[in-house]
């Protein structure tokens, strides 16, 4: 056993974060920008149209089985650092989503920037905007035009409307702020 502070790691969780970085490494050739320390736990699927842009920041971890699609050619989806995106998750992009530093966003979740089809004098498309320390529970639904202000929390199975707060708790369908004033820590 190999001592890190105060925890005792077993000599296969160093092989499985080794495998998981180089998992990164090589993920990173589909990037257009990418920071240090990407993790990938597993299969993520992109799909990038022509001159669209995925950007992903340092120490970041992707699990298994997360889906990227970047649908135009004026798409970016940009993570920041420390950010980690669980399970089955999809972000779907026409425009922009752009997703704040240390932000945890759970399994399930659906980030959307679009309505792929349009009703007659509304706009189809509009950026979602996720701040810094943001928690996103699992099964919630992030809809076109959002803009979810720093350390607010979306609980589980939520869909989110209209924009949150900074430092609020919304929850339900759709979304409503149930508490302000709230922080979260891992």
């Amino acid at each position: 056993m190999v001592v890190v502070g105060t925890r005792k790691r077993s000599l296969k969780e160093y092989v499985r974060y080794g495998y998981r970085i180089l998992l990164g490494l090589l993920f990173r050739t589909r990037l257009d920008q990418g920071g240090s320390l990407l993790r990938v736990c597993g299969r993520v699927s992109v799909s990038k149209a022509k001159n669209a842009q995925l950007i992903i920041g340092r120490n970041v971890i992707l699990h298994k089985d997360i889906g990227l699609y970047l649908e135009s050619g004026k798409a970016r989806i940009e993570i920041g650092d420390h950010t980690f995106i669980n399970r089955r998750s999809e972000i779907r992009c026409k425009e922009q989503v752009k997703i704040g530093n240390h932000c945890a966003i759970s399994w399930d979740v659906s980030i959307i920037d679009t309505d792929y089809h349009q009703l007659i004098g509304t706009e189809s498309t509009k950026p979602v905007f996720i701040g810094n320390k943001v928690w996103i529970g699992c099964k919630s639904t992030i809809l076109k035009g959002i803009t979810i202000g720093d350390g607010a929390v979306v609980a589980a199975g939520s869909v989110v409307t209209k924009d949150v707060a900074p430092y609020t708790l919304v929850a339900g369908v759709p979304a409503k702020e149930i508490k302000r004033n709230v922080e979260w820590s891992l």
